[in-house]
């Protein structure tokens, strides 16, 4: 079994115990709504964080913390039930803010840093992973015009053996960082109140962050002058349901005839559940942007695609921009691109396969001009991209994208290989680049998902995937994808995001406009041409 998987690190001491089901039990018999139910949570959320606080590395503090989570979301909704939605916001955000906010602050551990021994087994397995891999991906075959292999559900020895040796890696890697002085001190991260969001936030703009558990769910929406916290009615499980339901009905092409029927229901009652009650109180009266927070399977769900009771879609009316908690979100808006970045660096690894992925590089040759310099085929390689990428402004990636839900470390967009390197550039890869983006583009297959280190859906922030790699390597902004995209409708909403980022939107403006341009044409209508791009990033 993976270390990362392994709950020996999760035990807590007898009074933490106590106080986990004292401040539980009053939450259960007082409904959240007492002062002795806030202060036994606010205990034991203290308790909690005493002995999770030493554990430098984030992926040990995540099997501490695994399930522990409901105290913070509990915490939450207690204070909500005490009319208290600032304090509210705060517990939210401490059960999701800490993650990621130390992986922008932490880079690659060197070679320098780590034993011969280790880098010895390093290279080996990534011998034999990239072995098995090949082996894996000469016998699949995708849908035709996706951007991605199916590689879901191979199993056999060779698939089996492929799991056991990135489970290993991942161990490995743990254990490199582990050895490294520089990752020793343990960063705490700024306590965020919804006040400091608020300073950021533009007259039209609105961060929603929600909040799901089974005893309850709350949407936390914060303006220029104000916080709120409003129950959506549903548990977990509810949104959960309605969740795969939605995405079943839009994720594949073959799904298109006749299915119209089957995805507007689930996208009115998320609509109904997760917006409307905002809209029934004035709270997003006047906005134009909304920044959602999601949380648990929500991370999943194509917001610009939910259905208002008129059959209007969300991207209709808001410009639609995620991001993993405020607290990020704030620390994204900070970065400030290095001066030495300039132009656009565009791959097409696979042109030939993907033909709209030549199209769609060639449209941005066209609007960016000089500015811009276009790969192709054996051009487009990861080398190129190592070499190149760490100096530029903008980077897009049309190429395949592979989801990895078991070893999320081992999610990769492709590129051409060459030299030392086998042209999958992973997600383990990624976290360690320097990069100084305004933007990252990944126009491919599910670039937008992950999983966690110890579930594929995780309680708190130990998310894994591309989009949150490159945000760590040092981009401000991600677009990226929730399914397996098509090819020519994505290259057809890339050269319509691309006229108008060319021309001065930022990337938010940009993708809304594309994802209305293709709305507003019948072959492209349906959502899932356009609903599954979504763009990851930070304060304007």
């Amino acid at each position: 079994m993976s270390a990362l998987r392994s709950k020996a690190e999760g035990r807590v001491a007898p009074e933490v115990t106590w106080r986990l089901h004292a401040g539980l039990g009053l939450v259960a018999r007082s409904r959240g709504a007492t002062e002795d139910a806030a202060r036994e949570l606010r205990a034991a959320v203290a308790d909690i964080e005493r002995p999770g606080n030493s554990l430098a590395l984030p992926e040990r503090r995540s099997g501490f913390l695994a399930d522990k989570w409901d105290v913070y979301a509990q915490l939450a909704l207690t204070e909500r039930a005490r009319r208290r939605p600032g304090a509210a916001f705060e517990a939210s955000e401490r059960l999701r803010a800490r993650e990621m906010l130390e992986l922008l602050a932490r880079g690659r551990v060197a070679p320098a840093d780590t034993a011969a021994t280790l880098i010895a087994r390093e290279q080996d397995l990534r011998r034999r992973i990239a072995e098995l891999t090949a082996g894996l991906e000469a016998g699949s075959g995708g849908a035709e015009g996706v951007r991605g292999p199916d590689l879901a559900g191979v199993g056999g020895t060779t698939g089996e053996a492929l799991l056991h040796e990135q489970a290993a890696y991942a161990d490995l890697l743990l254990e490199m960082r582990d050895q490294a002085p520089r990752h020793a001190a343990l960063l705490s991260p700024p306590a965020v109140t919804w006040r400091d969001v608020a300073t950021r936030l533009a007259s039209d703009e609105a961060l929603v962050e929600y909040l799901v558990s089974d005893s309850g769910s709350t949407a936390f929406v914060v303006t220029r002058d104000t916080v709120a916290a409003v129950d959506l009615g549903a548990s977990r499980r509810d949104l959960r349901r309605l969740v795969q339901f939605a995405r079943g009905t839009l994720e594949g092409p073959h799904l298109l005839a006749g299915g119209e029927a089957l995805w507007r229901g689930p996208l009115r009652s998320l609509h109904q559940f997760l917006i409307a009650p905002l809209e029934e109180t004035a709270l997003l009266a006047g906005k134009a942007r909304l920044i959602f927070v999601p949380h648990a399977e929500l991370h999943y769900l194509p917001f610009a695609a939910l259905l208002d009771s008129r059959g209007r879609f969300l991207i209709e009316r808001y410009e639609v921009v995620e991001t993993p908690s405020a607290a990020v979100w704030l620390a994204l808006g900070d970065r400030r691109p290095a001066r030495s970045t300039a132009g656009v660096l565009a791959f097409a690894p696979r042109p030939d396969a993907l033909p709209g992925s030549r199209q769609e590089v060639a449209t941005i040759a066209r609007l960016a001009g000089t500015d811009a310099q276009v790969l192709t085929g054996a051009n487009a390689s990861e080398a190129a991209f190592r070499r190149d990428a760490p100096s530029r402004r903008v980077l897009h990636l049309a190429t395949y994208g592979i989801l990895n839900k078991p070893n999320p470390l081992f999610s990769y967009v492709e590129l051409a290989p060459g030299g030392a390197e086998d042209g999958r550039l992973e997600v383990h890869e990624v976290f360690g680049l320097t990069l100084a983006a305004d933007l990252v583009v990944l126009s491919a297959c599910q670039t937008g998902l992950g999983s966690g280190a110890l579930a594929d859906v995780p309680a708190g922030d130990d998310w894994v995937g591309l989009s949150r790699a490159f945000l760590h390597a040092g981009a401000a902004q991600v677009v990226a994808t929730l399914w397996p995209v098509e090819d020519r409708a994505s290259a057809d909403l890339m050269e319509r995001f691309y006229e108008r980022f060319t021309a001065g939107a930022d990337p938010v403006a940009a993708l809304a406009a594309a994802q209305r341009a293709l709305l507003a044409v019948p072959a492209t209508a349906h959502p899932f041409y356009w609903a599954g791009f979504v763009d990851v990033g930070g304060a304007r």
